[in-house]
This record gives structure tokens, sequence and C-alpha cells, in this order.
């Protein structure tokens, strides 16, 4: 029960406390676009397929703390000259997507089948620092 507090009260901590960047709808971040979204900030995902919630801390060294299921793993990041960002938990091979923005919401896209992007998770929160420490 605590647990489930805890994480409404930092979703509502966390919401709307980051500026982000106003791109043309759909269209890939930037590189720089990106940085200023993930980088040093904790970020609310949705999977769009297991829909599942996870929070995650980008630390600006390329290291990653997820916290999804009320247990908190460790992870890696990279940020590509062209935007996509990567990242890998549990020893995995690093996987690399881009960003899109519709309207007022960021998705992490990949090709599906026909090569066309599919939405795979929803980003809601952008939030200055590692809200997880505090947790």
């Amino acid at each position: 029960m605590y647990r489930l507090v805890a994480l409404g009260v930092v979703s509502l901590v966390i919401s709307g406390c980051l500026s982000v960047p106003q791109r043309e709808s759909g269209a890939p971040l930037s590189a720089e676009e990106v940085r200023r979204l993930f980088i040093g900030n904790t970020v609310e995902s949705y999977n769009l397929n297991t829909r599942l919630y996870s929070f995650t801390y980008y630390f600006p060294n390329g290291q990653a703390i997820q916290e999804r299921l009320w247990s908190k793993r460790l992870g890696r990041w990279e940020l590509r000259d062209d935007g996509q960002i990567c990242l890998a938990f549990n020893k995995r091979e690093l996987k690399c997507r881009h960003i899109i923005r519709e309207g007022k919401r960021y998705f992490k896209i990949r090709p599906d089948a026909s090569g066309k992007p599919e939405k795979i998770v929803r980003y809601r929160y952008f939030a200055p620092g590692n809200a997880l420490a505090k947790r």
C-alpha cells in the first residue's frame, strides 16, 4: 500500500516539472531534444504492449536506474547523433529507438513488420533530478 501511495505522490510531484521541446508533431526528436528530456531526469513511461508503468532516472554518466513493479533494476543508456536513445537492463544488448512528439505526448517508436513507425512506449512525465533516490 505504501508503495502505491509513494508512486502516486511521485507522479504528482514530477508531472509538468520540466520544459520540453516543441518540435513538429510526429517527427523524430533531435539528439539535443532527447538529451533535454531524458538526461539527468526521472521519466515515467507506459509500455503500450505490456501495459506496465516504469520510472527511470538517466544518470549523466550513462547509467540508468528503473523502478518497475515495485522493484529496481540497473541499466545503461547512450544517445546517438541521430537522436535515438539506447537502453539496456540486466546485461542485455542496447536497444535504440527514436522518440517522437504528437501533440503534448511523447512516444518511443520502432519499425513494425512493414517498416512503418509503431508506438511502443508513451512518456508522461519528465522531471529534473533523481526522484527514485528519494524513495
